[in-house]
């Protein structure tokens, strides 16, 4: 489990145009002599067109097919295996060289593959290497890196790993590798080559199952291909001081809603991140835990970051600022977008490519410490892992917390009770004091099911009434499960 804490922004820059700007605040002023702390804008870049952007991307296989070139296949594999015949290795080389400048400060660089099959529904582990020889396309294979230029070892040269992504079985999906570091080092220079070159092997156990697919460059459908998405600032100078807390805010409530808004996909099919947003104001939201959120990946948000729309969007209606935190293990977000200004944000990755958002805010002149999450619903075996590490993360917290999030399990389970021993569960709270209210009249979410939860602590906040509203509009649902909205009193 990794943790990683960052500053809630904006919005980014895109390569081709200035999306929104970016600055933030900044200024303290003391005493008679008063100073101003400049931020620098952040740039985000998308590689991912072949030949000038991604100069490689291919699979290499031991054995028997060692020498075959595969630069000319529309897949990426993986596999591991006793025998060099099976064992496969996925190789790619981006221009870091030329489309980010010498020694930027790298914030993130996430690489998106979309998976095309898989052998069994286990989660394999491909961690991503960086490496040390300059492999050409057309010329790479297990023995050799160019023509007539051996690998010191059969299979690659490698040197440092930077991190591990769990791939399952969801094909269609998008998984995300975090080479945040490992271009950090390239456009240093550390390297000798500021090009990005790596191999993502599967460093896991050999089982007959092992075997992973991904799109590469060479897919006829450009929306599944690989892409390297990096956002940088052009200082290397130290971030500047946090700015002081905001002031306490005068209200005593707090009114907070839960959605997975299936990627703001309708029950027409089509994406309407508008009418999700219309729905919030309509719910009078002030803090939303938004899961399945795109980000630079699938059918509605493959060019852009759908939890910024969703953000811009609340402001539009709105007409006052929100704040967002986003987590972002595989292209699919776990979003909190807040009116209160936040006091701190940062996220933690979960085993099984899931995470957690966190965002501090001031309620009544305390802090309310608000999480927001999606655990893993195809396998079951996941769930209780990711729910403990989430639980343990969260303790670094200062109470009273507020844990929302599509849990992909029913009440009275044991993944539930995982949960609810140690939060309240503000449904079923709500329900037994007389203050819960249904459009169904049972509090499902999904269907028949109630997987999506605002679960509690008790100190410093008491809870005053749920409810699970209607959001049928003209005959369409805007997502495939229901909202939660609860109100909490900030003691």
């Amino acid at each position: 489990m990794r943790t990683i804490v960052s500053i809630v922004t904006k919005v980014v820059c895109t390569r081709c145009r200035t999306v929104r700007a970016i600055w933030r605040a900044v200024i303290a002023l003391v005493a008679t002599c008063g100073f101003a702390a400049a931020v620098s804008a952040q740039t985000t870049v998308t590689l991912s067109t072949p030949g000038t952007e991604i100069n490689a991307d291919l699979t290499i296989r031991g054995g028997s097919s060692g020498w075959t070139d595969f630069s000319g296949s529309d897949v990426l594999a993986s596999k591991v295996s006793s025998s060099a015949s099976y064992t496969r290795r996925i190789m790619m080389k981006f221009n870091t060289e030329d489309f980010i400048p010498a020694n930027a400060v790298i914030q993130s660089a996430q690489l998106y593959l979309v998976l095309r099959g898989a052998g069994s529904s286990e989660g394999r582990p491909l961690t991503a290497y960086q490496v040390t020889k300059s492999f050409v396309t057309g010329q790479t294979n297990w023995y050799c890196f160019r023509s007539g230029q051996h690998w010191s070892s059969s299979g690659g040269d490698f040197g440092s790993s930077y991190g591990t992504t769990f791939v399952d079985s969801a094909v269609g999906s998008t998984y995300t590798f975090d080479l945040t570091d490992m271009v950090q080092h390239a456009v240093n220079g550390d390297f000798g080559s500021r090009f990005t070159r790596l191999a993502l092997v599967d460093t896991g156990g050999n089982t007959s199952g092992s075997y992973r697919e991904f799109y590469s460059t060479r897919a006829s459908d450009p929306s599944v291909r690989p892409r390297l998405v990096i956002t940088y600032g052009t200082s290397s100078a130290p971030p500047p001081s946090s700015p002081p807390p905001p002031p306490p805010s005068t209200g005593t409530t707090i009114r907070v809603m839960q959605w997975n808004i299936h990627k703001t996909r309708d029950s027409d099919g089509i994406c309407n991140p508008d009418l999700i947003a219309s729905i919030v104001v309509a719910q009078n939201a002030q803090v939303v835990s938004f899961n399945e959120v795109n980000f630079y990946s699938g059918v509605c948000a493959w060019t852009f970051d759908m939890g910024a729309k969703l953000e811009s969007l609340l402001e539009q209606k709105t007409g006052v600022q929100w704040y967002r935190q986003s987590v972002n293990p595989n292209g699919v977000d776990n979003v909190l977008l807040s009116q209160f200004p936040p006091v701190s944000s940062s996220s933690t990755l979960l085993d099984y490519g899931r995470g957690v958002a966190q965002m501090g805010i001031v309620v009544n002149g305390r802090t309310v410490n608000l999480f927001s999450t999606h655990i893993e619903y195809d396998v079951a075996s996941y769930r209780p892992i990711q729910i403990s590490e989430a639980l343990r993360w969260m303790t670094n917290f200062s109470e009273p917390r507020i844990l929302m999030g599509d849990f992909n399990t029913w009440p009275n389970t044991d993944d539930y009770w995982l949960v609810a021993s140690v939060y309240q569960d503000a449904w079923a709270m709500a329900l037994n004091a007389g203050t819960a209210s249904s459009y169904n009249g049972t509090g499902a979410t999904h269907g028949a099911s109630r997987f999506d939860y605002a679960f509690y602590s008790n100190n410093g906040i008491s809870l005053k009434s749920v409810t699970v509203p209607d959001t049928t509009t003209s005959g369409v649902m805007p997502s495939d499960h229901d909202p939660v909205v609860a109100v909490f009193t900030v003691q």
